[in-house]
């Protein structure tokens, strides 16, 4: 992707990296764009929540003295971005979207936000989410609704709503996410950007909320499924993001201690030998069924081997159910009291066709004996899914069951409704995080990439690579994203 276009907003994070290391423009004029692009447009979307003009101009001044200088930049230096408001960002208000985090503001950074400072990125403000990262659309109780850029009567999706909005309308080039159920990858798809979220403790978590902070009475709970990553315009800037984010941090002791990503082999020219995973169980809309065949199609055209699967030894279902059960133990961990009590009494009163929600409140009832063997389940799953993916260069798989559905305010206490798909009614959380959850249960990295426009809605596949192989399944990536067409601005923010 290059600066074709007169806006640098139009640009991707590499591109405009290099043309501001080179002198062709600086930082100072981007950013300057990027602030008057967001005056103008972020009031119809709510994609940024907090907006730090003082302290991006002061990171775009240094910027552009140390090129006159002729100091070496960093690798983002003066690309504009903006930060999932879950990640502790020094000096500016994180909240969270949780109210009594309304008016907290940290004093040091998260190690991701670090990272991306330290890297030179001149950081805009804060991205949306609902609250406490918890849900797959994107209304805050302190915010409101975050709109899609495709169409604002849709929900850009969640939790890192806000983030896929600012990336594909323009108002930031790359903000990081966390992803436990789906939460970069269904934004990405609903928005038409790319996401990237890493192998499980890869990327460090220390200063995401949740946990709460210290202060507030946080204690850390989850300790699987929930990874970190990245939304951004090409798999260029998922390479460079995952690239600075990625290695230990001497804080989070979960993370290995290997500095360095993996370093992919050759393929010496062969073609790539895909797997093609849709039968999860669940029923797909037109738009994804016809993307997931045009994916194909293409794909074969080219020269590359495409078989559809189902990896044996995976039942979609029974991974639905051990996403709920261990979830349901280890978020549940984290609630208030009330909450806990709340979900515990859900199998009570909802259907049984609401599988997702009710293992979740199964999980929240769990004994030690049963946890331990959700988790025994889970390293089955894993030891599976590995198995399978030698065989392959990466797992095709839609991300979710539908496109962008309509948005509204849905609080903790709300029942999100059924959504319909493909002429039958779905439970709201299987219709959104049913296709995403299975690799949450195994913790493989996954990258996200639009696939294409369809009757005017962006669609896109997950591409799942094996535990701790980032660097192979990017390059699987930067392959495809080519044939599928790459990103798209949003016509009404082109």
């Amino acid at each position: 992707m290059t600066l074709q276009r007169p806006g640098p907003f139009d640009s991707d994070a590499s591109s405009l990296a290099a043309a501001i290391r080179d002198g062709s423009v600086s930082a100072e004029r981007v950013l300057e764009a990027f602030l008057e692009r967001i005056g103008r447009l972020n009031p119809q979307l709510n994609a940024l929540v907090s907006v730090d003009p003082a302290g991006a101009r002061a990171t775009a001044r240094g910027v552009d003295q140390a090129r006159r200088e002729g100091r070496t930049l960093p690798p983002l230096a003066g690309v504009p971005l903006s930060i999932k408001d879950a990640f502790a960002t020094r000096g500016l208000r994180t909240t969270a979207s949780h109210r009594p985090l309304a008016d907290y503001v940290p004093e040091r950074d998260a190690t991701v936000v670090a990272r991306l400072r330290a890297a030179g990125g001149v950081i805009l403000g804060k991205s949306n989410l609902p609250e406490l990262a918890g849900a797959p659309h994107c209304w805050s109780p302190l915010f409101g609704l975050t709109r899609n850029p495709w169409n604002p009567d849709l929900t850009p999706g969640g939790s890192s709503g806000g983030a896929a909005v600012a990336v594909a309308a323009g108002l930031s080039l790359l903000d990081p996410g966390s992803d436990l159920a789906g939460s970069i990858r269904i934004p990405a798809a609903y928005c038409g950007v790319a996401g990237f979220k890493a192998t499980e403790n890869r990327i460090p978590r220390s200063g995401h909320i949740p946990h709460l902070p210290a202060r507030f009475g946080g204690a850390r709970s989850v300790r699987h499924m929930l990874s970190f990553g990245l939304l951004a315009r090409s798999v260029a800037d998922l390479r460079l993001g995952y690239g600075l984010l990625a290695g230990p941090d001497g804080e989070d002791m979960e993370v290995p201690p290997v500095a360095s990503v993996t370093v992919p082999l050759p393929r010496q020219g062969r073609p790539l030998r895909l797997a093609l995973w849709t039968d999860f169980g669940l029923p797909l809309c037109d738009r994804t069924r016809i993307a997931m065949e045009t994916l194909a199609d293409r794909l074969r055209a080219v020269g590359h081997e495409v078989s559809r699967v189902v990896p044996p030894g995976l039942d979609p279902e029974a991974l639905r159910e051990n996403f709920g059960l261990i979830g349901g133990v280890e978020v549940g961990l984290g609630l208030p009291v009330w909450q806990r009590a709340l979900l515990r009494s859900v199998p009570h009163v909802l259907p049984s066709s609401e599988r997702l929600l009710r293992a979740l409140a199964r999980g929240a009832r769990l004994d030690l004996r049963e946890y331990n063997q959700a988790l025994n389940l889970r390293e089955e799953s894993i030891i599976a899914l590995e198995a399978f993916l030698g065989g392959v260069d990466a797992l095709l798989c839609p991300v979710a069951s539908c496109v962008a559905y309509p948005g509204r305010p849905m609080g903790a206490l709300s029942r999100p409704p059924a959504l319909t798909v493909a002429g039958r009614r779905l439970p709201y959380l299987e219709a959104t995080i049913g296709l995403t959850v299975p690799f949450s249960v195994t913790g493989n990295p996954v990258a996200v990439l639009p696939v294409g426009v369809f009757d005017g809605l962006p669609v896109g596949v997950q591409v799942v690579g094996r535990r701790w192989a980032e660097a192979t399944l990017l390059e699987v990536a930067a392959d495809l994203e080519p044939l599928l067409g790459g990103f798209r601005p949003p016509p009404l923010f082109a």
